[in-house]
């Protein structure tokens, strides 16, 4: 099982990185960063009915989240170089097959999408598209990034939810309690629910800590066998997909043989 942040994100995501605390509604940082090449130019999803266009949006590789910090802590080099990667992606297959399958939901849902919520009607090939981007978006930030660690990532499932906390386990290392507002911002606070947190540092004495929506990039059909006795299985303490499905099934009815004496 490997857990990731989510692909694809929104404009203000970008800004947000680049200028933290900044209201992200303005273009002026945004201006900045595709002056400097330091962000993709996104895709752009166009939504039509008939000859009349009703609605479009951009969306952009998580990549560029990555290029505006490294361009906010003084590293422009590094921020055009993987801006470029982020642009190389959006222009790849797998963008494209995401930028069809977002073109044929109503707009809210491409919305919530970029969100990182998937409608209940969504197509299983858009939920393998965005698996497919995920996979390559980590590959671009393992090879464009190898030397550079800017935020630190932690990632897993919702295994409990409190009042004030959710418990966030991850595929390894010690579970983590959450604030559930942050869970409930970032649409993660049901038990299951995959959830990241990102730690992005500012000074030796701040840091901004974001949660942001998760994608697991493996298929659980091709998972091991689940053993609820091994204690250093991580489903142990969450939930999987398989289990999702079967805990959302209709019961089957009881049927109970009873033995019945008949007398010659």
């Amino acid at each position: 099982m490997t857990i990731t942040a989510w692909p694809v994100v929104d404009r203000s995501r970008v800004v947000h990185a680049y200028k933290p605390g900044e209201h992200v509604a303005s273009e002026a940082p945004f201006r900045t960063l595709r002056g400097h090449k330091w962000a993709s130019s996104g895709v752009r999803v166009t939504r039509r009915a008939g000859r009349h266009l009703v609605g479009q949006m951009t969306v952009f590789s998580s990549l560029n989240v990555e290029s505006a910090r490294l361009a906010r802590h003084g590293n422009p080099n590094a921020a055009v170089r993987v801006a470029h990667a982020a642009a190389e992606l959006e222009a790849g297959p797998e963008f494209a097959r995401l930028q069809r399958l977002m073109a044929e939901l109503p707009l809210h849902d491409a919305e919530r999408v970029v969100d990182g919520v998937l409608p209940d009607a969504a197509p299983d090939e858009l939920t393998e598209t965005l698996r497919a981007v995920a996979r390559r978006t980590e590959q671009c930030r393992v090879s464009e990034m190898a030397e550079t660690t800017l935020a630190e990532v932690v990632a897993g499932r919702v295994a409990e939810v409190h009042e004030g906390y959710v418990v966030l386990v991850r595929v390894s290392g010690p579970a983590a309690m959450v604030p559930r507002w942050m869970a409930v911002a970032a649409q993660r606070d049901t038990v299951g629910a995959l959830l990241a947190m990102v730690m992005d540092r500012l000074d030796d004495g701040r840091a901004v800590i974001e949660a942001v929506p998760a994608i697991d990039v493996d298929n659980d059909a091709g998972a091991a066998k689940f053993n609820p006795f091994g204690r250093g299985d991580p489903r142990v303490l969450s939930l999987t997909r398989a289990d999702e499905r079967l805990l959302a099934g209709e019961p089957q009815p009881l049927h109970i043989l009873v033995p019945v004496l008949i007398d010659a």
